[in-house]
């Protein structure tokens, strides 16, 4: 019986042999970890305590007059970013729960809307970026904040925008 070494192999079998590759490099991946329920927390039954700690301005006239000013000065900060950018396109209208406002960035980036809720007290914000996020004004800081965790709107709506366009508001 013959033995393969390699002084008495082909080549071509000598080359094979020799190749070899690098091992895949795999990187490390971070993932956040699920925050685990406290004995207190998994057994309270009620409704869940609110993170805002903020009560929402439940006053129709003062929602609305806050709400069209906000959709004021996003208009007049969202100006000078018109020049800067091949498609931004502002809209305001009224829809029929309330006032819409409408940022388009053309069929590629898609679009923002804003919409506001007279009867509910609550705003929609829609974006390609962050999806559907709702808002209320808080009674204490009148600020914009979202329902789910109390993050404020103007920061979202800068973060996103940052993604997609050329220059920032003037908020």
């Amino acid at each position: 019986a013959a033995t393969c070494t390699r002084t008495n192999m082909p080549a071509a079998s000598m080359a094979i042999r020799t190749f070899h590759s690098t091992d895949p490099v795999w990187m490390p991946v971070r993932r956040r970890r699920r925050a685990r329920q406290t004995e207190k927390e998994e057994k309270s039954e009620g409704p869940a305590e609110n993170p805002l700690k903020h009560e929402p301005v439940t006053d129709s006239l003062a929602f609305c007059q806050e709400a069209s000013a906000l959709l004021t000065k996003l208009q007049t900060a969202l100006e000078p970013m018109k020049a800067q950018n091949d498609t931004f396109i502002v809209k305001r209208v009224d829809g029929d729960i309330g006032e819409i406002l409408t940022i388009d960035l053309g069929p590629k980036e898609g679009s923002y809307r804003i919409e506001i809720s007279e009867m509910e007290h609550i705003f929609e914000y829609t974006s390609p970026i962050s999806g559907k996020v709702l808002y209320v004004l808080s009674n204490e800081t009148k600020e914009w904040v979202g329902i789910e965790d109390g993050h404020s709107f103007e920061g979202l709506l800068v973060r996103d925008l940052i993604r997609q366009c050329r220059g920032l508001p003037n908020l």
